[in-house]
């Protein structure tokens, strides 16, 4: 006669913990100021995942890359319209191709800043990471840096490596030695132009995403403030007879760029706009994109979120 089968245990309940046991930790411990490191390869790593974020922006800067280029290459004998000289002669497309294309660039950090910049802080909000960053006592300041470090070398990648490169075909291009060594301070102002455009696509946007929890509201309105607010500058410029205009980052930029590289536009929205409000600008956009995050992120912390002190 076979024994009855045992009966089922009981399903244990929701929420039960566990004890597996405490084993000390015995690893490499890294020093408190490294932490901000861990947040921004975290940060990183996110932003390459999928086509649509870092991937597609990049992708435009390369074509934009290749294409002005080519053109510097195949072109370098014919001149430009609406570009002159210091002489006041026409630019060459050689000489002109490399301020022509900030403009696009400035298309591909936007198009960066509104799919990853924009909705980062507002997304470990609305998620609660933000427990997960206080409860390992990581500090306002780790993670400010670490997001603000992250973006930084993500949007470095469209915003000055590909200004980098043509400038470096440029000096490429060169007719003979003396012409190289006349054309050499285009490569540190083309590495500050690069920067200050860098930190102004990764400030303004994480400023714009520590502003509203909800990731997709302050996509848009980061996407209104530069597109439609900053749009309506130079019409707001021609009418006041002033440099309102150098509040659009856009404007802003294409202004400083033609400064720089002793360049003068004969039409266009930078024409009306002064390269130093233009550099006050931008760099005004900056800090004000700075300090709101880290009022924001401290602010957060002091009221308990995570339960870090």
């Amino acid at each position: 006669m076979s024994e009855p089968a045992p009966a089922p245990a009981a399903a244990a309940p929701a929420g039960t913990i566990y004890d597996l046991g405490y084993k000390r930790y015995v690893g490499a411990r890294q020093a408190t100021s490294t932490r901000w490191r861990v947040i921004a390869k975290n940060q990183i790593a996110s932003a390459w995942k999928t086509w649509w974020r870092w991937k597609s922006a990049l992708a435009f800067a390369v074509i934009v890359t290749c294409i002005a280029g080519g053109v510097m290459f195949l072109l370098q004998d014919r001149m430009v319209t609406g570009v002159l000289l210091p002489s006041g002669i026409a630019a060459t497309i050689t000489d002109a191709a490399l301020p022509r294309s900030i403009q696009w660039y400035s298309r591909a950090g936007f198009l960066l800043s509104l799919t990853i910049g924009a909705s980062v802080i507002a997304r470990d909000m609305q998620s609660g990471a933000f427990t997960f960053y206080f409860a390992r006592s990581v500090r306002p300041r780790d993670y400010v840096l670490g997001k603000l470090g992250g973006m930084f070398a993500v949007t470095a990648s469209i915003m000055l490596a590909g200004p980098l490169a043509l400038a470096i075909a440029r000096l490429a291009l060169s007719d003979s030695t003396d012409h190289l060594l006349r054309l050499l301070p285009m490569l540190p102002k083309t590495l500050a132009l690069g920067l200050v455009a860098t930190l102004v696509f990764t400030a303004v946007p994480l400023g714009f995403s520590a502003l509203i929890r909800n990731p997709r509201h302050a996509m848009a309105l980061w996407a209104v403030y530069y597109l439609v607010i900053g749009g309506m500058m130079y019409p707001l410029s021609v009418v006041m007879k002033n440099s309102i205009g150098a509040l659009d980052i856009s404007t802003a930029i294409d202004a400083l760029t033609f400064e720089l590289f002793d360049m003068t536009q004969t039409w266009g929205r930078s024409k009306r706009v002064d390269p130093a409000l233009a550099l006050t600008s931008l760099l005004g956009h900056a800090a004000a994109g700075i300090a709101l995050v880290a009022y924001k992120v401290r602010r957060a912390h002091l009221e308990g979120i995570g339960g870090s002190s």
